[in-house]
Order: C-alpha cells, then sequence, then structure tokens
C-alpha cells in the first residue's frame, strides 16, 4: 500500500546538490519551481554557491567592491531580501505548493519564523546554540517578505524578526516568493569557522533523522488558531 503524501515524514523530498555559479544555482531553484504541483511532495534542495552574489528581485543597491564580485557574477533571487556574498555558506530552498498554508501576512511571518527554528534545530545538533532575532520587521507587499524594505540592504549586515543568531552575530536569514501555485523559501546559513561542504553533510544526517518531521511541523499551521486579520507585531 502506498503511502499518503500528506503525512508527516512522507511530505517532502531532500535535494542534495553540490557547488556551482551563483547564475546556475539560481537558475536550478526557478526550473525546480516549476516541478511543484498540488497534491505532490515539497521539495527542499540544499547547496552551495562557490563564487559570487545573489540579490532580492527588488534589490537595486551597489556591490561594495571589497567583495571583489564582478557584475555578471551576480544573480537575482527570486525571493526579496538583500545581497549575499557567498562562497562560505549553506544554501538552503524550500518549494511547497501555495495551497499548504492559509494566506494572511501574519501567517506567512510566523511561518517564517517556525521554519527558522527549526533550522536553529539543526545548528545546536551541530553544536551551534542560536538565538532568535525578535525585533519587528516590515512586510514587503511584492512578495509578503519578512525582509527590510530599504533599497541595497546586505542581508547579513542586517537583522530582521526570525533571523537566527549566534551570539551578536547573524548566521542565518531568508526570504519568501509567494505565488499563486508556489511558496518558494531561499535561505543562507553561514557558521564562522565551519566549512559548508561539512554543513551540508551534517544537514543531510539531521534531516534524515529528526528534520524531516522538524520541518513538517514548521508547515502544521492553522489558520483558526493564527487568524488572518493582524499583524504580529504592533503598528
Amino acid at each position: 500500500m502506498s503511502k499518503d503524501p500528506g503525512t508527516p515524514s512522507d511530505r517532502w523530498v531532500l535535494l542534495v546538490d553540490g557547488a556551482g555559479s551563483s547564475s546556475g544555482q539560481m537558475a536550478r531553484d526557478r526550473e525546480i519551481t516549476t516541478l511543484v504541483r498540488p497534491g505532490r511532495r515539497g521539495i527542499l534542495r540544499v547547496f552551495r554557491i562557490s563564487t559570487g552574489a545573489t540579490v532580492g528581485r527588488t534589490w537595486s543597491g551597489t556591490i561594495p567592491p571589497e567583495w571583489g564580485v564582478p557584475p555578471e557574477s551576480v544573480a537575482v533571487r527570486q525571493t526579496g531580501g538583500g545581497a549575499v556574498l557567498h562562497g562560505m555558506d549553506l544554501c538552503l530552498s524550500l518549494f511547497f505548493p501555495r495551497y499548504a498554508l492559509p494566506p494572511g501576512p501574519g501567517n506567512w511571518t510566523l511561518f517564517y519564523e517556525r521554519l527558522h527554528a527549526a533550522f536553529a534545530d539543526f545548528l545546536l545538533w551541530c553544536g551551534h546554540p542560536t538565538t532568535m532575532e525578535l525585533r519587528c520587521s516590515s512586510i514587503t507587499p511584492a512578495d509578503n517578505t519578512p525582509s527590510k524594505t530599504t533599497n541595497g540592504s546586505f542581508c547579513f549586515r542586517e537583522t530582521v524578526r526570525g533571523d537566527l543568531m549566534l551570539k551578536s552575530a547573524k548566521v542565518l536569514g531568508g526570504a519568501l516568493s509567494i505565488g499563486r501555485a508556489v511558496t518558494v523559501y531561499q535561505g543562507s546559513v553561514q557558521i564562522p569557522g565551519q566549512s559548508p561542504e561539512v554543513l551540508s553533510g551534517l544537514f543531510e544526517e539531521w534531516y534524515c533523522s529528526i528534520g524531516r518531521q522538524r520541518i513538517d511541523r514548521a508547515l502544521l499551521i492553522k489558520e483558526k488558531a493564527i487568524g488572518t486579520d493582524g499583524s504580529l507585531c504592533p503598528d
């Protein structure tokens, strides 16, 4: 008898990819987005960007010259957020049907925090206890992404609600793109002194042991319990 794809522990397909260019990896994410269909399992992709930078789709700043990044190695993400310099980080992309979560900016913000809480469990499992940033942040009208709306922002230089901190340093940030049929999360983990190759292997171990259930719980958001008529933060 086949399993119900909607039951916990069978809702996700883990895709572990190697390193590649920023443009190649973002093209791969866009390709995967087209594969998500209602009633099918979600896809969690783990990969590395060897060199270059990515920027949110509405970003309009200037890459700092000290990054040493040529213009052709800067790729645009499907999601929002600021500029990210890659090379020492592990990238995480999550793709799932739009209907999986009830509508409303409060629900999307809470999902962002709950997903990061699951990733915090992973980092603790690796020996890196983190805390979550609790400051309120804006919800951008373009894609309901919990991120700052200031053009030219840099992801790991600024913190918003839901980001993970290791002592005083931001180590995980992400953003959402909420389409008519598919929701995409794209995040980046940077642990000082920890190679992304090692993090990738550890993530796969964590996911296969307890991580898939933790991510399931992050998605089990009930509209009635959360409500859709207000923000998580006061005006």
